[in-house]
């Protein structure tokens, strides 16, 4: 064996060969794995689950939630605009990128989006008329 090189992998990429196995296939942690190294390896990745605390990654945009009177409220994200109402980041998001029409009662858009304002004075239209009519 060449020094610097293990057997049956590839030199390039590190991968194994066909037909070798690691040292370790099918075998579960407590058979090649010592305790120490077992309990290191579990709180790092503990450390490394834990929620992000701001909310939203930093992916995050502004959204707006219109009702159907057209009143509109301010998210900083769909992640904190899903914890307070306790709905589903994943619909609110099909929502402003118009894979969904409205979720939860609400019409969803980006902040940053044109459409929006439009919408909203629309709604707040429609709402008065109704309002004449029912009067």
């Amino acid at each position: 064996m060449k020094s610097g090189i293990k057997a049956g992998r590839n030199i390039k990429t590190g991968r194994y060969l066909p037909g070798h196995k690691p040292h370790n296939a099918g075998k579960s942690w407590d058979e090649w794995m010592p305790e120490k190294s077992r309990a290191l390896v579990l709180e790092i990745g503990r450390k490394n689950l834990r929620p992000n605390p701001n909310g939203g990654g930093r992916n995050k945009r502004p959204i707006v939630a219109i009702n159907e009177k057209g009143v509109h409220k301010y998210c900083e994200s769909a992640t904190k605009a899903a914890e307070i109402l306790h709905l589903l980041r994943r619909s609110i998001t099909a929502c402003c990128q118009g894979r969904r029409k409205k979720y939860g009662g609400l019409y969803w858009f980006y902040f940053d989006s044109p459409e929006w304002p439009k919408f909203a004075k629309q709604k707040q239209e429609e709402a008065a008329k109704a309002e004449m009519f029912n009067q």
